[in-house]
């Protein structure tokens, strides 16, 4: 397990991969038991978490060293288990060491070397460092993205990125079920649960229930859920749904619409827009209507009562379920995304009817891709009014977020 715990890390930190579909193929291939999948998992997910603290206590004993992807990676698990799990310090050197030595005999005695002296040695001090750097080490995030967030939030970053409990959110399908019937199916089956309104909240997994295989609950975060919440689209209405994969938005909106009307969800890659009609079938939905569509040019040939722009963001909003994503993400990468929101911000700007609804969302903090890019856009753009906005910032029991609800209004020349 531990030398596919190292393959699959170099994959993440080395691949771009991301650890999600990693995590998957890992649970599918190696057939796990229930406390080896909780141990890879954690390990897993632990050592993305903290990697760049992990790698600052590291450096002092590999220092000048060419180290081998696959041995840093052996190292990081070794120092994360003896940093952060309550397991005996000897009993996974020896097994590092031993899964090394099948293959490399000096690499395996450097390894050695270096978990045994970890255990001996102090950690390096962090007291030198300036305040950005040490949250960057403490969060385990990028210098760039940290210096950039605490301009904009100071030190309350430290709350975006603690580690919390991991809840599992679930939308319940009004289309199919009643909320009352799911919560009397998950009594009987002693599940604790948080609920508001369709949101469902719970520390068990239901994947496997069948109120998810028969399509009565869907897997979506509370922020996402909120964002059609805001749109309430009223049955029998035109909707565009500009950027919609993977679709939960789109679904959830055919749900207050009560499949009435007509929803166009529009993305520009065809094997997405498949996932989403499966999912509307799953779910009883048959007002979505799938077009291949590049929001910041594409002609949708008609306007809306209700347009949506669920722009691609740099994602900062996610990381505490999402952890990969701060090593995969750059600022230079952040200002192209910007670019491309305001593109697509501006063209579907022409498709919503006048006196109708425009609402953009992401699931980032990032003030740029927020509320500074929607403050230009109305200074610009007078016809549409701010109706509504919520900053969702990061916390135990959903994502963070941003909504912006806009009015078209009539502009009398």
């Amino acid at each position: 397990m531990y030398k596919r715990l190292a393959t699959d890390l170099v994959k993440i930190f080395n691949d771009n991969a991301y650890l999600s579909i990693v995590l998957d193929n890992a649970i599918t291939e190696l057939k796990l038991s229930f406390n080896d999948k909780k141990v890879y998992t954690k390990v897993l997910y632990g050592v993305v978490e903290n990697k760049m603290m992990i790698d600052y206590n590291l450096s002092p004993l590999i220092k000048g060293k060419r180290v081998k992807p696959f041995i840093k990676n052996i190292l990081r698990i070794g120092v994360y288990v003896i940093d952060y799990l309550n397991m005996k310090d000897h009993f996974i050197v020896n097994e590092l060491v031993k899964i090394v030595k099948k293959d490399d005999y000096k690499s395996a005695m450097f390894v050695n070397g270096v978990l045994r002296n970890y255990q001996r040695n102090e950690k390096p001090k962090i007291d030198h460092l300036s305040e950005v750097e040490k949250l960057s080490l403490e969060l385990s995030l990028p210098i760039e993205l940290t210096s950039l967030l605490y301009k904009q939030y100071k030190s309350d970053i430290i709350k975006f990125f603690e580690s919390k409990t991991v809840y599992n959110t679930y939308r319940i399908n009004t289309l199919k079920t009643k909320v009352k019937h799911v919560l009397e199916v998950l009594d009987k089956l002693g599940v604790t649960y948080n609920i508001n309104n369709v949101t469902l909240s719970t520390k068990e997994s239901l994947i496997d229930s069948d109120l998810f295989k028969e399509g009565y609950i869907i897997a979506q975060d509370a922020s996402s859920i909120r964002v059609a919440e805001v749109v309430n689209p009223s049955p029998g209405s035109s909707v565009l749904d500009a950027c919609s994969a993977p679709g939960g938005k789109s679904l959830h909106m055919a749900s207050i619409m009560e499949n009435k009307g007509s929803i166009t969800s529009c993305d520009v890659y065809e094997h997405k827009l498949n996932k989403i009609n499966d999912n509307a079938k799953k779910l009883g939905v048959s007002i979505i209507n799938t077009l291949l569509a590049d929001a910041t040019s594409f002609d949708y040939k008609q306007k809306f009562d209700y347009c949506l722009v669920d722009v691609p963001c740099s994602g900062l909003g996610v990381i505490n379920h999402k952890p990969d994503l701060k090593y995969h993400i750059s600022i230079k990468d952040i200002e192209e995304i910007n670019n491309l929101q305001k593109k697509i911000i501006r063209h579907v700007k022409d498709y919503v009817k006048d006196g109708c609804i425009l609402v953009y969302s992401t699931c980032t903090i990032n003030k740029f891709e927020n509320e500074w890019l929607i403050k230009d856009f109305l200074n610009e753009f007078k016809e549409f009014k701010k109706l509504e906005e919520e900053i969702i910032l990061p916390n135990e029991l959903q994502d963070g977020f941003y909504i912006c609800k806009m009015r078209k209004e009539k502009i009398h020349e």
